[in-house]
């Protein structure tokens, strides 16, 4: 028989059920049982939902662990690889950035008291007077320059002007190590050594022009380097080449060319991009082009002494093992040389007195060194590497400019690239310069990787680096300082992170 009452269920009474001491305290009946209606509902939202909250819940350790354990993993590895890499790192980078480093103001007394620092000069050696003196006043353990034999070219008075189909003078620069001449003939224009060879027969008496559009900087250079031997070889009497630039506002670039044995030396020139475009378009036009070329450029008989100039702080744990960092010290003549390469020696410079500022003692010397000689013959670079070879453990050169830091170029075993990249993802990423390519390295870096030693290039932003380069617009005012300070912490934390290194490089 069904009974007249009605059974309450336990929520109900649970819910609705007036305890005694609520009677006089309304206020708290009414949240406790908002609170516990609250409860019930989220309980039995649980129960029915208990799959799809459990597959929520492994979706999110699934993130978590994607992000972390990299994180976690890479700090394990790169400290496993350097020791206290990413501590000294994050100070070095922290001061560098935060605070900001010498390296403008010194780059800026550098190039202003010492422009033309081009080698056999009085100008390069007062410079490396000055650079030794400051590296004893900013406290290293070791202060020293090594003598070094540099040929010595020097300039002298040069023009070049169109004579026919109208009076022109062009903007040019004579080309390092060149040699005299005044030459008045009709300009023939190539565009390359293949379209020389095709019109061999035009050349005997005339002056080459070779006018090859910049692709890139190494495939371009040929033309300057070596111009003058591939025009006298068809009986070219003089040579011009298009400036080894993208851009221009009517600057020539200069640079070193080359003879070659047996082949008659000529005298040999950069014109601007505009001279040059001007004549091939009159040749186009059937002008006939005729131009006085004049320089007085000459090598001396006998080569100039110089010097390399380096500091260092020694290693703690391993002193006769040295890490390499430097640029070059000499300029064009034309140039007050802050692009190429004061800001490379400078930043390498006082990315070591960065680290002695800061009280850091690396476990391996690391050395900074201010090449001689790079512009017009890399003596400077071969001498270091015949004398430093052996001890050398890693080296770092900067040599392209030092704007935005990208990365570096490494010349290395694979897995020594590999490891790298792993120290510049962890502790280069502030201001990345995370980029590890195995690729050129540096012309007095070189030599010693030649001879079998790791090294690389700090690499930069260079998408403006060859508009100036060579030319008498490489001054202070391309120069930026927070890019600056920013290459001084990559060159900085790169070389104490190597220096650190936990065992040999493989």
């Amino acid at each position: 028989m069904a009974s007249q009452y009605t059974k309450l269920q336990s929520i109900d009474v649970e819910d609705n059920l007036l305890l005694p001491y609520q009677v006089s305290n309304p206020t708290q009946k009414k949240s406790q049982n908002k609170f516990a209606s609250y409860f019930y509902r989220v309980k039995g939202y649980i129960i029915k939902k208990w799959k799809i909250l459990l597959l929520l819940m492994f979706v999110l350790l699934l993130i978590a662990g994607v992000i972390l354990i990299p994180v976690l993993v890479l700090r394990y590895k790169t400290s496993t690889l350097s020791d206290q890499c990413d501590e000294y790192g994050k100070e070095i980078i922290n001061n560098a950035v935060q605070k900001g480093t010498d390296a403008y103001s010194r780059l800026s007394t550098l190039v202003t008291l010492f422009p033309g620092r081009l080698s056999g000069s009085e100008q390069l050696e007062n410079a490396i007077d000055w650079i030794q003196d400051m590296m004893v006043e900013d406290g290293f353990d070791l202060v020293k320059t090594d003598d070094v034999e540099v040929t010595h070219w020097v300039r002298g008075d040069e023009s070049a002007t169109i004579l026919q189909p109208y009076h022109r003078k062009m903007n040019m620069l004579g080309l390092g190590g060149s040699i005299a001449g005044n030459v008045t003939a009709e300009v023939i224009v190539v565009s390359s050594f293949e379209e020389l060879d095709t019109l061999q027969d035009q050349v005997k008496g005339k002056i080459v022009l070779f006018n090859a559009i910049f692709t890139n900087y190494s495939s371009t250079v040929q033309y300057r380097s070596g111009g003058a031997s591939a025009a006298a070889k068809y009986g070219g009497v003089a040579a011009l080449v298009r400036s080894i630039t993208p851009y221009s506002l009517g600057t020539p670039h200069t640079g070193v060319m080359f003879y070659q044995d047996g082949i008659d030396k000529i005298p040999t020139a950069a014109i601007t991009l505009e001279d040059a475009d001007l004549i091939q378009n009159l040749a186009i036009l059937n002008q006939t082009v005729i131009v006085n070329l004049y320089m007085e450029a000459q090598t001396m008989p006998t080569n100039a002494i110089s010097r390399n100039v380096m500091a260092q702080i020694n290693g703690s744990t391993y002193p006769d093992e040295v890490v390499v960092i430097g640029g070059h010290t000499d300029s064009w003549d034309i140039a007050q040389g802050a692009m190429d390469d004061g800001g490379g020696i400078v930043v390498a410079w006082e990315a070591l007195r960065l680290i002695r500022s800061l009280g850091i003692i690396p476990k391996r010397t690391i050395r900074v060194v201010g090449w001689t000689n790079e512009e017009n013959g890399a003596a400077g670079g071969a001498a270091y590497a015949q004398l430093y070879t052996n001890e050398t453990f890693f080296s770092i050169e900067s040599d392209i400019g030092v704007t935005q830091p990208l990365g570096f170029n490494v010349m290395a075993s694979q897995q020594t690239i590999t490891d790298l990249q792993l120290i510049a993802d962890k502790v280069l990423s502030p201001i990345k310069t995370t980029s590890i390519v195995e690729g050129e390295v540096g012309t007095d870096n070189g030599f010693l990787v030649s001879n079998g030693k790791p090294g690389a290039q700090l690499i930069t932003d260079e998408s403006k680096y060859f508009w100036y380069h060579h030319t008498a617009g490489d001054a202070m005012d391309k120069m930026d300082p927070s890019q600056m300070d920013q290459c001084v912490a990559a060159m900085a934390t790169m070389a104490l992170c190597i220096s650190n290194w936990v065992g040999q490089l493989n």
